[in-house]
């Protein structure tokens, strides 16, 4: 009974993966080709598949994964209309999306010394405050959550870049891919939005979608690698 449950879960998993991938194809050609409808469940649609995947496949079902993604759901929702409402809600989500995700890759990875953590982070602090800075395309009343925005996707660059160096034993790669795809995504959006907003549609759309789902998939194999070397390690020193 127990094989045939690990078979079906093996099963679900591949299905599941095959779904997100085939769904990000279609969502690229859906960006190429202009269809507006496939483009607006993209997203949301991506990272439910990513909480069902989580779901079927961890043993600890942590609830810091559970709200972690939740609002990047809610964000992905609430940044389909148009509506300035639902943009600063949108804007309030991927904040808190953010630093839920900061605080639950500080968790996994029993973060202690942030020493390293805080050298880590000035050269992204750096790099995406002078872009903020020499821009004059930012929209009325968003530089604030621009700088926000910086300051929270450097500080997760700075955890994930000490991470790599501090913890060279026990490191998972998917934590350093999850690291280089997410803010390669935040460049690609803040670029687009802020330099090229007035230019014809190019490729940092469809490129933008590619990052999106293989950086929280990378996401989501680093929590799952992470979670199965926790569990190891509590198994030998007991």
């Amino acid at each position: 009974m127990q094989l045939q449950s690990k078979k079906y879960n093996f099963l679900t998993e591949k299905t599941l993966i095959g779904l997100i991938f085939s769904i990000s194809i279609i969502g690229v050609l859906a960006e190429l080709f202009s269809y507006k409808i496939i483009l607006l469940a993209y997203r949301p649609l991506i990272a439910f598949l990513i909480l069902c995947l989580y779901w079927i496949t961890s043993k600890e079902r942590n609830i810091l994964f559970f709200i972690t993604t939740f609002f990047l759901l809610l964000t992905s929702i609430f940044i389909i209309s148009e509506s300035q409402f639902f943009l600063i809600m949108g804007m309030a989500g991927i904040i808190l999306h953010r630093i839920s995700l900061i605080v639950y890759i500080i968790k996994l990875n029993k973060v202690k010394d942030f020493k390293p953590v805080i050298i880590a982070i000035i050269p992204f602090l750096f790099v995406f405050s002078y872009f903020l800075s020499i821009t004059d395309g930012i929209p009325e009343g968003s530089y604030y959550a621009l700088l926000v925005q910086n300051i929270l996707v450097s500080i997760l660059g700075g955890v994930i870049l000490s991470n790599y160096f501090m913890n060279e034993d026990t490191n998972t790669p998917w934590l350093s891919i999850f690291g280089v795809l997410s803010v390669a995504l935040y460049f690609t959006v803040f670029i687009e939005k802020l330099f090229l907003n007035n230019l014809p549609q190019t490729f940092f759309r469809p490129l933008g979608m590619i990052l999106y789902v293989t950086s929280y998939f990378a996401f989501f194999k680093f929590v799952i690698d992470t979670e199965r070397i926790n569990a190891a390690t509590k198994e030998d020193i007991e």
